[in-house]
């Protein structure tokens, strides 16, 4: 059966549970909550977010006032306190471990608890562990298999439940990633107007007129770890003859911004720096949608993390990813394995990628850099190619919502959204 994204007929009788274990403090976060919302509003299905660190959660979401609650409802979705301990009345384990889907986000585990009331259903959700995103070969392979699971039922006798392995990618036979609808089309809108999207943009920070009308000046931003790569950078975007304008979410690139500028403590959102050519602004803690927006209007985006990886992807403008560092260069293969994908094999391409290894490795990149600015224009040609071909694939709710169909056409099961 093909994976269609169309919409449900009639809303899922029981609900889609969604458990996030915040390890990257808001990345994952980020990406349930884009995925939790579209499964609300494309394909009607009730959905409950659990997640255990709270603080994080008011933070992102901008309401401070949750800290206090254990539940909260935003756009029709569910928000609940995970606790450690899990603790839950006996009727809402029952619902729960009856619910349609049930969904562990990148290998978190389910409260035990849970495993076993789902084992002592007579109607148990559809166990799925929502894994990280990967260009691997391996993520084929491994897309989709159940993970036999034995679980002692209330007399102690194995029960058998199989948990499906749910692998994100981005190529055909794998999950997907998250594309809510209209998303290519309001980046569209806004680069077509880009001088308006962009001093709309800018308009709360102090910026010289003449800074704002320069034709010529790139917007970058910047949302990476910190190092020697990001400082060699800032070096080269200070000494070049073309101004940069450089926006900087709030994170932990600013320490190395800290130590550029020689500053005392990591300058607050709405500081504006200069040094040469580049003029930075820190920008204040921005919704999903406003970070969307920067990705749009920038000229080229430096970013970490899922979450802000494939929105930038999705933004079609050229770009840099900047893995997560591991021990002997382990991150490696799988920057080589996305920008296989990702590349035609043009020249400018080849600037692109020695810019992205060495910037992997925590090299000096500045000389890099200068070789790579000329070839940007060409580069955007490539990024928007790019975009879509990605958009011309399922996206990982649609696949996620097939998934289920299709277990429920082969076991005959009612409440089939």
């Amino acid at each position: 059966m093909s994976l269609q994204n169309k919409p449900v007929p009639s809303a899922v009788i029981t609900p889609w549970i969604l458990f996030c274990a915040a390890v990257d403090n808001y990345g994952d976060i980020g990406v349930c909550w884009r995925l939790a919302r579209q499964l609300r509003q494309e394909y009607g299905i009730a959905v409950e977010l659990w997640v255990d660190d709270w603080a994080a959660l008011a933070r992102f979401l901008s309401e401070p006032s949750i800290a206090s609650q254990d539940s909260h409802v935003v756009q029709g979705v569910h928000f609940r306190h995970w606790h450690s301990p899990w603790v839950v009345s006996a009727q809402s384990l029952e619902r729960i471990a009856g619910s349609a889907v049930i969904i562990e986000a990148f290998a978190c585990s389910l409260p035990p608890i849970l495993v076993s009331a789902m084992a002592n259903s007579a109607t148990p959700a559809l166990w799925l562990n929502l894994e990280y995103l990967s260009a691997e070969d391996w993520v084929k392979e491994c897309h989709a298999l159940p993970s036999p699971q034995s679980v002692p039922n209330a007399a102690g006798a194995p029960i058998g439940l199989n948990k499906y392995f749910f692998f994100p990618g981005f190529v055909e036979g794998t999950g997907g990633v998250l594309r809510e609808a209209g998303l290519l089309e309001r980046h569209a809108s806004l680069q077509s107007a880009l001088p308006l999207a962009r001093s709309a943009f800018l308009a709360p920070f102090t910026l010289s007129k003449e800074l704002l009308d320069d034709r010529r000046c790139l917007v970058m931003s910047l949302f990476c770890y910190e190092g020697l790569a990001l400082r060699s950078l800032l070096a080269a975007l200070a000494e070049a003859e073309e101004r940069t304008l450089c926006l900087v979410p709030e994170g932990r690139s600013l320490r190395s911004v800290q130590s550029f500028f020689e500053l005392d403590e990591e300058p607050a959102p709405g500081t504006v720096l200069g040094r040469g050519s580049l003029t930075l602004v820190v920008l204040p803690f921005s919704s999903q949608d406003d970070y969307d927006r920067l990705l749009s209007i920038c000229d080229f985006n430096i970013v970490r993390g899922e979450d802000s990886f494939v929105r930038a992807q999705f933004a079609g403008r050229p770009m840099l990813w900047h893995l997560y560092p591991q021990h002997q260069n382990a991150h490696l293969p799988k920057m080589e394995a996305f920008f296989s994908l990702y590349s035609e094999e043009s020249e400018p391409e080849a600037a692109l990628h020695s810019f992205w290894g060495s910037w992997n490795q925590g090299e000096d990149c500045r000389d890099l850099w200068h070789h790579l600015r000329p070839q940007l224009p060409a580069l955007q040609r490539q990024a928007r190619s790019w975009q879509q071909k990605l958009a011309q694939r399922p996206d990982l709710a649609a696949n996620l919502v097939q998934f289920y169909r299709d277990r429920v056409e082969i076991n005959g099961t009612e409440g089939a959204c």
